[in-house]
């Protein structure tokens, strides 16, 4: 019993050895991080004739047609909400959506499309995922201080709005760990790629992006409740809307949601990292 018990002690120390090795890395090699993350951004917009400016325009347009959808066609009003109010909660769960969007899809193939880099070590396996992540995250920078220009014009701009650096920070974890996860899954199984596009897009339906989540049957409600997105969602409407009450649980589910995902998402990748690199 003892010789089994030293083994799963011996075991765990590698495993949480190897995490901090692999995270440690990701500091270490930041600039290589840094200075691959600008290439693919400047690849996206090479030749586009408004160029950065997608960055504004994808998030502003995206949100017209979702609020011409529910404010005109559905014709949605939430008590003591003003119209501005609504924009705000709409946006507020449409930006970090976009987030997840652009960053999973991209991370989903991220390993496939990067086996060039990572076989002529180049580029570690582990930054490959991480990369598509900070790529995104530069859209996300733009709708984040978009949403902070509508927080103040408002005037829901509060001491809550201290709480969004660390918001965006947890969902950034989050995405890391998800793209470790999926990665390495696009590389050896190519159709995980297409039922996570397909997932992201029913997800859009299903997440209380323009409705509260108290506004679902109870009978259907189990299907927002367990949808990551809605915890999300309310991590940032605590931090822009003044008066939309969140309870703690929620955020502490968000909080935990994000640590435990880049927790797993990082043994994953470190115990596979060198299978993948000789699967093709």
């Amino acid at each position: 019993m003892s010789r089994s018990s030293d083994q799963v002690r011996v075991a765990r120390a590698g495993v949480i050895q190897g995490i901090g090795a692999l995270i440690g890395r990701q500091w270490r090699l930041r600039r290589i991080l840094y200075a691959s993350t600008l290439v693919e951004l400047r690849k996206r917009y090479a030749g586009s004739l408004l160029g950065p400016l997608w960055t504004i325009l994808y998030p502003l347009l995206f949100l017209g047609v979702y609020l011409f959808t529910w404010l005109v066609v559905f014709r949605v009003r939430f008590p003591g909400f003003g119209r501005l109010d609504y924009v705000l909660f709409v946006f507020g769960g449409l930006v970090p959506y976009l987030f997840v969007v652009e960053s999973v899809t991209a991370g989903c193939v991220s390993i496939k499309q990067n086996l060039h880099l990572i076989k002529n070590v180049i580029m570690p396996i582990d930054l490959v995922p991480v990369r598509s992540v900070l790529v995104a995250l530069a859209g996300h920078l733009v709708g984040a201080a978009l949403l902070v220009v509508l927080c103040i014009i408002s005037r829901n701009a509060t001491w809550r709005l201290a709480m969004l650096p660390i918001v965006m920070a947890l969902q950034v974890l989050w995405l890391v760990g998800v793209v470790w996860l999926l990665a390495p899954l696009g590389l050896l199984i190519p159709d995980i790629a297409f039922v996570m596009s397909l997932m992201l897009m029913m997800l859009m339906f299903v997440s209380p992006i323009a409705f509260r989540s108290d506004m679902v049957p109870a009978a259907y409600r189990l299907i927002v409740s367990g949808n990551p997105i809605t915890y999300m969602a309310d991590a940032y409407r605590a931090a822009i809307l003044t008066d939309y009450p969140v309870p703690v649980w929620r955020l502490a589910a968000f909080a935990v949601l994000a640590i435990g995902t880049f927790g797993v998402g990082a043994v994953a990748c470190w115990r596979f990292k060198d299978f993948l690199v000789d699967a093709e």
